[in-house]
């Protein structure tokens, strides 16, 4: 049988409000006092689209430093804004007289008391919004290769081996992961399905503002097609299992799909968990395509996080993504790509997923039927 396996964002679903979060997480920790407290007179309920479009300009540099993130393989909200982060938390800590950095870079007791600790003993530091870029570009693409700099870079800059808080799913990570759910969640959906406390109790969850790309019944008339024409289609998502499911379902396109064939980023922390030197299993990693396709199955991880170099016919798999990590995903699984325009980068990424091989490049989802069917 041939398989469509499908990333969400930029094919499906507009990517813009995860967008907004990520810098919406970013500049909360930055500003609010509740955190490191730069701006206490920011007032983070209530916000506008303006007011929040104006924040992501900021944070992200007018998407420059987001379109740089993109080209260089990341395709995780989560990862996205702690590399930004990151950096300028490390701006911050190079003003701490050097006991006090020390007791900041304690991984084990980092919480929200260490943020705010460290606004209340740095002064007169003036952040550069531009300086992820800086960062960028000396990096290497892919995402090990990413954090892997960024480790570098902060034992270099804060002349310290105390880095453990900048790595991949570090104590700092989890934090601002935890943000930026019950900013998309919403406080009641986060504490339901995070099970932590929230935080907050303004935050009404951006999860219900989601933006489809392609008119709905449009789509479910594509996949009902493509599983008539006996294609087994599948989900390969950079977003968490509940941000999946929740818009597919509102939009009445969940049933479509077997939910052993919807791999999430949840699904990729398991198994990062359960393997820990396999880590990272996020795209590029192909580790979401290949459980998708052959079914979600706890035992057969370790499967899917090796030995992966053209593990499908060429002509029997098809993947279907905007970025350039899902290409590296579908070219090394030995896949078909399929890449829609409808992504963070519009038309202007037809120029580098074509310099990357694309099979097949549409304008968006909706034109993959004049390939398949």
């Amino acid at each position: 049988m041939k398989s469509v396996l499908f990333d969400v964002d930029g094919v499906f679903l507009s990517e813009e409000r995860c967008f907004d979060v990520s810098a919406l997480t970013v500049y909360e920790i930055l500003m609010s006092k509740s955190y490191i407290g730069l701006d206490a007179s920011i007032q983070f309920d209530g916000l506008s689209d303006q007011q929040i479009t104006e924040i992501r300009d900021i944070v992200f540099y007018h998407d420059e430093i987001l379109t740089k993130l993109k080209s260089l393989g990341l395709n995780s909200n989560w990862d996205m804004l702690f590399v930004v982060l990151a950096i300028h938390f490390i701006e911050l800590c190079k003003a701490l007289p050097k006991d006090k950095l020390v007791e900041v870079l304690q991984a084990e007791n980092f919480n929200q008391e260490t943020l705010q600790f460290v606004g209340e003993n740095v002064t007169d530091v003036e952040l550069n919004f531009s300086a992820p870029l800086s960062f960028l570009d000396g990096v290497s693409s892919g995402k090990d290769n990413i954090y892997q700099t960024l480790v570098e870079f902060a034992g270099e800059s804060l002349n310290t081996d105390q880095t453990a808080i900048f790595e991949l799913k570090s104590s700092f990570w989890t934090f601002a992961q935890e943000i930026y759910q019950e900013w998309y969640l919403g406080y009641k959906l986060f504490n339901k399905v995070e099970d932590k406390p929230n935080r907050s109790e303004f935050k009404k969850g951006y999860i219900y503002e989601e933006v489809v790309l392609r008119p709905v019944e449009e789509i479910k008339q594509l996949l009902e097609d493509l599983k008539a024409a006996g294609y087994h289609i599948a989900i390969a998502t950079g977003r968490p299992r509940t941000e999946t499911l929740v818009p597919f379902d509102t939009i009445g396109i969940k049933d479509l799909f077997d939910d052993q064939h919807i791999v999430t980023a949840s699904e990729v922390l398991i198994a990062e968990d359960r393997y820990p030197n396999l880590k990272p299993l996020g795209k590029p990693n192909p580790f979401s395509y290949l459980a998708t396709l052959e079914g979600n199955n706890l035992e057969n991880y370790e499967k899917y996080a090796t030995n992966q170099e053209n593990r499908v016919e060429k002509n029997d798999v098809f993947v279907v993504g905007d970025s350039l990590a899902d290409l590296l995903s579908a070219k090394k699984i030995g896949a078909t790509f399929i890449g829609p325009l409808t992504g963070l980068k519009g038309t202007d990424a037809r120029e580098e997923l074509e310099s990357y091989g694309a099979e097949y490049i549409v304008d968006h989802v909706g034109e993959i039927r004049t390939i398949l069917l």
